[in-house]
């Protein structure tokens, strides 16, 4: 009997997350907290406290500046834009008054500072966005083109204007590898915000197999997607061993009356190599089985013929005594 042999590789791929820097933890200084949401009425006003501290060991001379930004990317990325030169419906910072636009920080220190809403009579319902910025006036940075940037920490202040507010959202894209041979397998998916205000879905990607059967639960990330804009949402279902067709469908509920927005996909996982190998071993077997049922049955068919060889050998062996 011959061995069999089948060798198996594993490839183990190592996954190197790459480090984001921090601008807080570059500038030693931290805006507390990063992000503040107010609702507030046309005419009316709303005052609340936010913080800045300063994590470095030198003492630091801060301004602070109210900006309007707006978010151009699928990572939600916040830029900061001049009011004067962009009409924006969304903006919101000559409706923001901090009470000191000047601080000296000694290490380790935190301050307080109040900010106050003021909504205009005429204010659009739905949500209207600013950032405060904190800049240390001796802190610079210097870009790989060798420009020179001012550095900067804040808080994003989300402002909400009751009233009646357009609610819509969609999936703008859902995808997935339509045929792999073994997991991991990586989801991706856009959702487009078609609101008057700020989104934060809570979505989920379930997973279920060609019997119906959950395979698996995927929720995503729980973020903000401001009004027209799109965010970028990954997952990623982390199962070596799969087979057949699978069906993944993405539920995203958003908006203060629970509105839904769904998308669906189909995905096959076919481990075709390791199906080969083991259709091969399985017919080596067989063949080696069959190979030893006729080696086994001409060797049981070539005792008979030596036992009447033998049994004539003694009978000529007798006929010549006889004769003697």
């Amino acid at each position: 009997m011959k061995k069999i042999i089948l060798p198996i590789l594993f490839l183990f791929t190592s996954l190197l997350l790459p480090v984001s820097v921090n601008a807080q933890s570059a500038l030693g200084l931290s805006a507390i907290p990063p992000r503040l949401e107010i609702t507030v009425k046309p005419g009316e006003s709303v005052t609340k406290t936010i913080k800045v501290r300063n994590e470095s060991k030198v003492e630091k001379i801060i301004t602070t500046i109210v900006k309007d930004f707006i978010v151009v990317d699928d990572s939600g990325t916040p830029i900061q834009i001049d009011s004067k030169d962009v009409s924006n419906r969304w903006a919101a910072s000559s409706w923001v008054q901090v009470s000191s636009d000047k601080l000296i920080l000694k290490p380790g220190e935190t301050r307080s500072l109040s900010v106050t809403i003021i909504a205009p009579e005429n204010a659009l319902p739905g949500g209207h966005y600013a950032m405060i910025l904190h800049s240390p006036n001796n802190d610079t940075v210097l870009s790989e083109t060798g420009a020179v940037i001012q550095t900067n920490v804040g808080t994003l202040v989300y402002i909400t204007i009751p009233g009646q507010i357009n609610e819509a959202a969609n999936i703008k894209d859902f995808s997935a590898p339509f045929f792999s041979e073994y997991g991991p397998i990586p989801f991706k998916a856009i959702i487009t915000n078609l609101s008057d205000v700020h989104i934060s879905p809570l979505a989920v990607i379930n997973v279920t197999n060609f019997l119906g059967l959950k395979t698996a639960s995927l929720p995503l990330s729980n973020i903000n997607i401001f009004p027209y804009t799109s965010r970028e949402y990954t997952a990623t279902l982390n199962r070596q061993l799969m087979l057949g067709k699978f069906k993944a469908q993405l539920t995203a509920i958003y908006g203060s009356t629970g509105q839904i927005a769904t998308g669906t996909i189909f995905f096959w996982v076919i481990p075709w190599k390791l199906i080969i190998t083991l259709i091969a071993i399985v017919v080596i077997i067989i063949l080696m089985i069959k190979l030893k049922k006729i080696s086994q049955n001409e060797t049981g068919q070539s005792v008979p013929k030596i036992a009447e060889l033998e049994q004539e050998l003694e009978t000529l062996k007798k006929k010549y005594k006889d004769r003697s």
